[in-house]
């Protein structure tokens, strides 16, 4: 597909280089058609960031005044200065609005993605007061991990700290406030809580939800013709998405199912029809036969498959469903049984059924579509999986009219920080001061530059 026909062709985004939502986002918004240059500071020779397809990079020092002279003008309304056109003799020469200015609206900047702390884009002078006024429909997102305001705003903190946070009141006996325990809902029963991996709060609290933020005031720019700041923190991104469990956990409601401790519920492993079992030969198999008429399929197919000995007495009917006092029988059935089988064994007898019980796989099991790949011979190898021969996740949703880019037509996974300054400052008029912001230290050209054969200083 055509750059032009993808959803988001013609936006442009300024990604400040940062770690997991920042690029999580850019990733996605340059999926969908995005023209996003990801910013890196100038003393960067080499990223390990992975979300980087589709993105051009240009090095840029933050600690120069010209380079952060460069940064505004790039986040203004237009980089275009003065008219170039030798032959023009109007009465606007050498102005900006100049009609015959090739400059004119080469360049111009709708969204600027902020990876830093709280305060750090105001002390470099590019606050949203200073950009707004030079470019009112540029958007702003602002990601921070804890909320801007508050105790923890200045602090450090990764991802298993803003889910923990996604509950928090003050406390009179603890400046920091009391922290409550629903966020940290995932877990077994008397023990601690895990989280899985970095996903909750970065990507699905910081990166998704800048994503839709800046959706939203791109639509509202179009009906208003103003940007505005989008504030994003993980601790209420990651609050936002739980609010179905946070909710069903109050008993006011009438139907709670999360109001018990962790690992005592229908959906954290409490209920043995909603957990993951292991297989003979290792593999698992995830059953989350919640539904009455699925559990029945479920427990019938067990049944029919268990061996003699395994069944507890009496045995596990579907009106016993919702029964707890047969909950430890259930488990230790379905545990036992599951283990008389290998996972392909059990995926094979769940196949085509609607039992809701399917294998567990890892990311060389599943292809493109993401069907997993039981039969010997099909497994993706890891060279296979790097390569982006497989594996590799797709965008989505996908749209059928204006689909985003397959993840097979990405440039690269990773991106040799300034490999485009050059491109990117020829695209913004400053092509006959690019030498002199390399020499100024405002700029940097990355080694694989293909316009440049300037190396990057370290």
């Amino acid at each position: 597909m055509a750059a032009r026909d993808l959803p988001l062709a013609g936006v442009r985004v300024l990604e400040l280089a940062g770690l997991a939502p920042g690029p999580y986002a850019g990733m996605v918004l340059s999926d969908f058609g995005a023209d996003v240059v990801r910013v890196d500071r100038a003393d960067t020779t080499f990223s390990t960031d992975v979300l980087s397809r589709n993105k051009r990079s240009i090095s840029v020092s933050l600690k120069s005044p010209s380079g952060l002279a460069l940064l505004r003008t790039l986040l203004s309304a237009s980089a275009a200065r003065g008219c170039s056109n030798p032959k023009c003799k109007c009465s606007q020469a050498k102005q900006a609005n100049c009609k015959n200015n090739p400059n004119t609206d080469v360049w111009r900047a709708d969204v600027l993605i902020d990876p830093f702390r709280p305060g750090v884009l105001e002390r470099l002078g590019l606050g949203p007061d200073v950009l707004l006024a030079a470019n009112r429909g540029l958007i702003i997102a602002r990601l921070t991990g804890f909320r801007r305001e508050g105790p923890y705003s200045k602090m450090a903190g990764h991802d298993i700290n803003y889910s923990i946070l996604i509950e928090h009141r003050r406390g009179a006996d603890d400046a920091l406030g009391t922290l409550t325990a629903n966020a940290a809902m995932l877990g077994r029963k008397d023990d601690k809580p895990y989280f899985p991996a970095n996903l909750l709060a970065d990507f699905a609290g910081g990166g998704i939800m800048a994503v839709v933020g800046i959706l939203m005031a791109l639509l509202s720019r179009h009906n208003t013709g103003r940007g505005q700041v989008v504030e994003i923190d993980m601790v209420t991104g990651t609050r936002y998405i739980s609010s179905f469990p946070l909710m069903m956990s109050r008993p006011s409601l009438g139907f709670p199912i999360w109001d018990r401790p962790r690992g005592e519920n229908l959906f954290d492993g409490g209920a043995p029809w909603y957990d993951v079992y292991e297989t003979s030969d290792g593999g698992y198999m995830s059953v989350g036969a919640l539904e009455n008429h699925f559990y029945t399929i479920f427990i019938n197919r067990m049944l029919e498959n268990a061996k003699l000995g395994h069944v507890p007495n009496p045995a596990p009917t579907p009106n016993a469903q919702m029964d707890r006092s047969t909950w430890p029988d259930l488990e230790g059935f379905l545990t036992a049984t599951f283990k008389t089988k290998t996972r392909g064994e059990w995926t094979k007898i769940f196949l085509d059924t609607d039992a809701c019980c399917v294998p567990v796989l890892n990311r060389n099991e599943i292809d493109q579509d993401g069907v997993g790949k039981d039969e010997p011979g099909t497994r993706l190898t890891t060279d296979e999986f790097e390569n982006g021969d497989g594996g590799v996740p797709g965008p989505a949703p996908k749209l059928d009219y204006t689909p985003a880019r397959g993840p097979g037509d990405n440039t690269s996974f990773l991106l040799t920080p300034g490999k485009d300054t050059r491109s990117v400052l020829k695209e913004a008029g400053f092509e006959k001061e690019t030498n002199k912001l390399i020499e100024e230290g405002a700029v940097e050209i990355g080694e694989d530059d293909d316009e440049g054969d300037i190396k990057a200083k370290l």
